[in-house]
């Protein structure tokens, strides 16, 4: 008999089976680690299913940690990456608190992976990345940090693992931690980021004041 290829509906729920499956797994593992096999019995496939999708472990972890993305994404109703700047990266992050708490289990199973692992995941490096490239070049000569360093403290308060250590380990409310998130979001980017383009926008106010107050002297005159 001949083999049959799956369709690509077929093989497209499997997939999500499996990813779905690491959710539980993980979570029941306390971010220890986990076991293939299980992924495979509590998904209802083989081992070797699970590699038939996902060549390597640290292919699984990264498509794990795009699912997760991905869902978290569709519960804030987006389509795509939303466009980042310094300017909303505060209001992202209180925006992002509130969707990681919908989305609870998904979102602890993405931190724990991570941290059993010991190295982060694609999600992150690619929003690390896009961080680091928004911040480069816009530090103050006064900041005693490298764009990735400081990148790699607003990336603490602005991202899933920020969420959990607050909510977590901290035991503060959602709505807590997305309001304290958000407030030192804010001053780090205000302490640190070079307001000379703010500063040249305020100038010819200044210098208009300035002409102004010549003229009243001269009528007084």
């Amino acid at each position: 008999m001949k083999y049959k290829k799956p369709s690509a509906g077929t093989r497209e729920r499997t997939r999500h089976a499996i990813l779905e499956a690491m959710v539980d797994v993980i979570m029941e593992a306390d971010g220890i680690g986990f076991s293939v096999q299980a992924v495979a019995d509590r998904a209802g496939v083989t081992h070797r299913t699970i590699y038939n999708h996902f060549p390597t472990r640290e292919a699984l972890c990264d498509a794990f940690s795009d699912y997760v993305d991905e869902t978290l994404g569709a519960s804030a109703g987006l389509t795509k990456e939303p466009a980042w700047s310094l300017a909303s990266l505060p209001q992202m992050t209180e925006n992002l608190y509130r969707v990681l708490a919908s989305r609870d289990r998904h979102a602890r199973a993405y931190v724990m992976l991570m941290i059993g692992n010991r190295r982060p995941m694609s999600a992150w490096r690619r929003r690390s990345q896009m961080a680091e490239r928004l911040i480069a070049g816009k530090l103050s000569a006064r900041t005693p940090l490298t764009p990735r360093q400081f990148t790699a403290v607003v990336r603490m308060f602005a991202s899933t693992m920020g969420w959990h250590l607050l909510t977590e380990q901290c035991g503060l409310s959602t709505d807590e931690a997305a309001a304290a998130s958000a407030w030192a979001t804010r001053a780090l980017l205000d302490a640190a980021i070079d307001r000379q383009t703010s500063r040249r926008t305020r100038t010819p106010s200044s210098s208009l004041s300035q002409r102004g107050a010549h003229a009243t002297r001269r009528r007084r005159n």
